[in-house]
């Protein structure tokens, strides 16, 4: 019998934080396709969907992962290297976690179906993708900007412009939140040879992030133009950018702790992004 202390662990349900990121782009695209009227029904499925497959992206991570996190400090201790959970259970655990994901989407259109296919290719090839690509964070916001594209697929039965210019948004998002997590296990990392954008990038890192938020907020600007949004979406794109860049500056020296912090408040600068969505309700 699967302990469930463990198997939160193993999910990460103790560290919402993760199912957080992943909301809020998912609401984002809820609110932009449906002109601001959501069909509930639909917005059960993804907020479901959205605790389901980052549940099942944990699983998996720490499955794959399982030879090198007893290698790094921060994640040691994690169910699988410590021998909490064994091979098998998370297996099962990620077996039903899957089959559970797939009973969700089979209520959307055939087109949305299609899309979590390859999202949950997604979802077994990130892990990998920090053995042999220099820039794993990009993989990672294509993949968590797959859930933007089913809504499109689920709504509107088709993949729009402004859909391509959210998921290219949230990519330079997860990008930038990321590499400051990136640079947390820098040391690690270097350590043990896998790669990260905080490695590829070195001194440059801090620039780069700053350059991701940019892009983000640049394309969200785009979206409310051509969505002729009011002031209201606007002045909120400005709280969320100015909280990006406030925890950004702390990090210009490389401080770990201050990085932690900036990828942990970006939680909040998905919400007053959903903030500004919502205001156009």
């Amino acid at each position: 019998m699967i302990k469930i202390l463990p198997c939160i662990n193993l999910l990460r349900l103790n560290r919402p934080i993760g199912i957080f990121l992943l909301l809020w782009p998912t609401l984002w695209a809820l609110w932009l396709s449906s002109n601001g009227m959501p069909d509930l029904r639909i917005l059960g499925i993804f907020v479901t969907g959205v605790i389901l497959t980052r549940s099942l992206g944990c699983a998996v991570n720490d499955l794959i992962d399982r030879n090198i996190d007893s290698k790094v400090l921060r994640t040691k201790n994690r169910p699988l290297v410590s021998k909490q959970i064994s091979v098998n259970e998370t297996l099962f655990i990620i077996t039903a976690l899957a089959i559970l994901s797939f009973f969700l989407v089979f209520q959307l259109n055939t087109y949305a179906i299609k899309i979590s296919c390859i999202a949950l290719l997604f979802i077994f090839l990130y892990p990998f993708t920090k053995r042999f690509l220099p820039i794993p964070q990009a993989f990672l916001g294509v993949t968590f900007g797959m859930s933007i594209l089913m809504v499109f697929a689920s709504v509107q039965t088709q993949i729009t412009f402004d859909a391509w210019l959210l998921f290219a948004a949230n990519t330079f998002w997860v990008l930038a939140y990321d590499t400051h997590y990136g640079v947390v296990d820098i040391i690690d990392d270097k350590k043990i040879k896998v790669m990260s954008a905080a490695l590829t990038f070195g001194k440059s890192t801090m620039k780069i992030i700053a350059s991701c938020y940019l892009a983000t907020f640049f394309l969200l600007i785009i979206i409310g133009i051509l969505s002729s949004y009011s002031f209201l979406y606007f002045f909120s794109l400005s709280i969320a950018l100015i909280l990006a860049f406030i925890n950004w500056k702390k990090c210009l020296s490389f401080d770990l702790k201050a990085n932690f912090k900036a990828f942990i408040s970006n939680n909040y600068v998905g919400f007053f992004i959903f903030v500004g969505f919502l205001s156009q309700s």
